[in-house]
């Protein structure tokens, strides 16, 4: 042993002192030569638990760290050296990762004995589920008959004589039986009539890539099976050996009653997805433009090409958003059909007088064409389709400002007392503090803290009615999804397994009547109530000065003197607010 501490043997032959005692190591011996641990060293190049003369001192089992085991039994419990010997296959394990024995099902020992505790009575055993938060660990040799242990009832061995007024039963007879053992999988996927899928292993893989997106986007016990049959189902129905898999396939399990969503969000995130399916822009532009003739149709196929998908090349320009090339479209098409049918083939013939011809006399019309017609004529010129532009420098005028109208109180108040907590918040944000409608679909759930809602550029103190309605909200969605990882505030059944947000109507629908006529409303409340104060009103709607301006010259509007708006005294809170709420 060591002549100074007498706790540890000496490092090697011929010294009197261990690795730690011994000047110059600082108390960092080598690592052990069989297991490579690089701890509780003990002598000869081997740490305490290889060494064959170190103290037997118990420690965990390597597999399911059940508690004690010594090194007689290569530091494995009775049960684990069964559970190698029964499945001698080892690899990572699909629940906790760690390279040990698997059965095959993919789990380890540890993992699939929490998974058979977490089982539901009548469900199949789901290891990512199970498994989910935390693992219970056992006493080792538990399970041994000497300790006591049966784990099942005496049965009689016996076999029961029929009863004397039945013939005895016809013995069966089996027919083929399958190669290879088949589960709850298998046999959903087989209902739907499509047979297995010609490569199990590509299906396996897949069936892997399932249960890892649902364990780190928290779906639901309902969802995992059905996306899990859904897969089994898609490679056997359109036979796929090889990866990616198309995504026009996945849209045909929709008709059989199974998510396509879920599947083509897994093979995405995964790289194993291949979107062909069309673009329905696309097809719709092409639908408009069936009656053009071919010239004009393919300079307009160019410019579409240009706006929806952009350019990398000089000129070159950001693709669009769908919405401003459907709207810019619509606003073309009808003078494009008039001068088709006035005898014009191309686009390279239209004329300076023809285009000023076909804009209205003034306002919004005429700007809405205007600024299509120029978008159309400015993006062929820069990519030399036409030799040039009749469009340019033709004045197209501005947008008419509109009159924003009153909203519909009794829908509002209706929104704002649901019982929906959604529904109850989303109109809590819009009434009270009039954010933009985009703004309430990415506001994201760090955004809303201390009282304040942080918005891009400036952050509104929240008021108590819209703090209680948040907070129920939250409740809400902890109780109805507590695994979603999306960061977005406001989700529903459709976003909450993955990372989008809601849809534009999905606003709309909640309050009961477009959002953008609440925030017009709430503006104009708050101009009364301020009597026309410019920079409370940038302040707390985020709006420039222009916009502030054209909402304080509605105070002198006819319409805003009847009661029901107020008078530019009250204050910032609509009264019916108050008298819903009871807030001051």
């Amino acid at each position: 042993m060591c002549q100074r501490c007498g706790n540890r043997p000496q490092a090697y032959q011929g010294r009197g002192l261990c690795y730690g005692c011994k000047p110059g190591t600082r108390g960092r011996p080598l690592p052990c030569k069989r297991c490579g641990s690089p701890d509780d060293y003990w002598s000869s190049g081997l740490c305490r638990r290889c060494h064959q003369y170190a103290p037997q001192l118990p420690d965990s089992c390597r597999d399911c760290l059940a508690w004690p085991v010594l090194r007689i039994r290569d530091w494995t419990c009775q049960a684990c050296a069964g559970w190698r010997i029964w499945y001698p296959q080892a690899g990572p394990c699909i629940s906790c990762g760690r390279e040990l024995h698997l059965n095959p099902h993919r789990a380890c020992r540890l993992c699939w004995m929490q998974a058979k505790l977490a089982q539901p009575p009548d469900g199949p055993v789901d290891v990512i589920a199970g498994n989910r938060h935390g693992q219970q660990l056992t006493f080792a040799e538990m399970g041994s008959p000497k300790n006591g242990y049966r784990p099942h009832p005496r049965r009689p061995w016996r076999k029961p004589k029929p009863p004397p007024d039945q013939p005895p039963l016809p013995p069966q007879i089996p027919g083929q039986l399958d190669l290879l053992a088949t589960g709850w999988l298998a046999d959903s996927a087989r209902r739907h009539g499509f047979g297995d899928p010609p490569s199990i292993m590509l299906a396996d893989q897949l069936d892997a890539e399932i249960l890892d997106h649902a364990r780190r986007h928290g779906w639901s016990m309902n969802m995992i099976p059905a996306a899990r049959t859904g897969m089994r189902v898609l490679l056997a129905m359109t036979g796929a050996t090889a990866l990616p898999v198309k995504a026009s396939d996945a849209g045909r399990l929709t008709a059989l009653g199974l998510p396509a969503g879920p599947v083509r969000a897994v093979l995405a995130g995964a790289g194993m997805l291949d979107d062909d399916r069309p673009d329905g822009l696309g097809a719709w532009f092409e639908r408009h433009i069936v009656s053009l003739p071919e010239p004009m149709a393919d300079e307009l196929r160019t410019w579409y090409q240009v706006l929806r998908h952009g350019s990398t090349t000089p000129p070159r320009s950001r693709p669009r958003r769908p919405g401003t090339v459907k709207a810019l479209a619509l606003a073309a098409l009808p003078a494009l059909a008039a001068w088709a049918d006035d005898g014009c083939r191309s686009l390279r013939e239209i004329t300076r007088e023809q285009v000023t011809a076909v804009l209205p006399p003034s306002g919004t019309p005429r700007a809405q064409l205007g600024r299509a017609l120029r978008s159309v004529f400015a993006i062929l010129k820069a990519h030399k389709v036409i030799f040039a532009n009749p469009a340019a420098r033709v004045r197209a005028g501005h947008f008419e400002r509109r009159i924003p109208l009153p909203a519909d109180r009794d829908r509002l108040a209706a929104a704002l007392n649901s019982g929906d907590p959604a529904t109850a918040a989303v109109a809590a944000l819009m009434i009270f503090h009039g954010l933009r409608p985009a703004e309430v679909r990415d506001l994201q759930l760090t955004d809303v803290r201390d009282g304040r809602c942080y918005l891009p550029g400036r952050t509104v103190l929240l008021a108590d009615p819209v703090r209680s309605r948040l907070a129920a909200y939250l409740g809400f969605r902890h109780r109805r999804w507590p695994a979603s990882i999306n960061p977005h505030f406001f989700i529903h059944y459709r976003s909450a397994p993955g990372t989008v947000p809601v849809a534009r109507y999905w606003v709309n629908e909640r309050l009961g009547l477009p959002a953008s006529a609440v925030r017009q409303d709430r503006m104009v409340d708050e101009a009364i109530a301020t009597d026309g104060d410019l920079r409370r009103i940038c302040d707390l709607f985020g709006v420039t000065i222009a916009t502030a301006q054209h909402y304080v010259s509605l105070l002198s509007h006819p319409a805003l003197a009847s009661p029901d708006r107020g008078s530019p005294t009250v204050e910032a809170t609509p009264s019916w607010v108050k008298q819903t709420t009871g807030s001051s």
